[in-house]
């Protein structure tokens, strides 16, 4: 008996496991991330992939736009947001600002400073280091978790 994980849902064809090449908008921003395997269909394209990997996948992209990209407007905030599983009022908790903040930030009212993207990419890493939203909420990051701290160089807060 054939293994069905293995099988296409779409054709019912053979899957082979090949390297996978994932592609997210994050704001006006695209992000390929060519770092994982999936099991794909030679015959119609289909790749089967986990909601835990394309939860990954979304957590990373965040990440290095926030970390990396010259300037972000609110819908990388929340999007990182929301690949991180938490309402606006538990982020805001976290990265130590007020949920009209967080807020304001999201709809573009306010620049997003340096300090909070690099906060959410702490929690974003965070999570992902751990393996997910639950494991990392079963860690004990729970929302007695009130702060992360993250250090600038001088030179970035000028």
């Amino acid at each position: 008996m054939k293994d069905k994980s293995h099988q296409c849902a779409e054709c019912g064809k053979d899957m082979q496991l090949r390297g996978y090449k994932n592609v997210e908008q994050v704001g006006r921003f695209t992000v390929t991330d060519a770092t994982g395997m999936a099991w794909q269909c030679e015959a119609c394209g289909e790749a089967d992939i986990t909601i835990d990997a394309l939860a990954g996948y979304e957590r990373r992209a965040a990440a290095l736009v926030l970390r990396d990209a010259p300037d972000v407007n609110g819908a990388v905030v929340k999007y990182a947001r929301k690949a991180i599983g938490m309402k606006q009022t538990e982020l805001a908790e976290r990265i130590g600002c007020q949920a009209e903040t967080l807020s304001r930030y999201e709809t573009d009212s306010l620049p997003v400073p340096r300090n909070m993207r690099l906060a959410i990419v702490a929690i974003l890493d965070g999570v992902e280091r751990v393996g997910g939203v639950d494991a990392y909420r079963e860690q004990g990051h729970d929302k007695n978790a009130n702060t992360f701290d993250v250090s600038l160089p001088r030179q970035a807060c000028a």
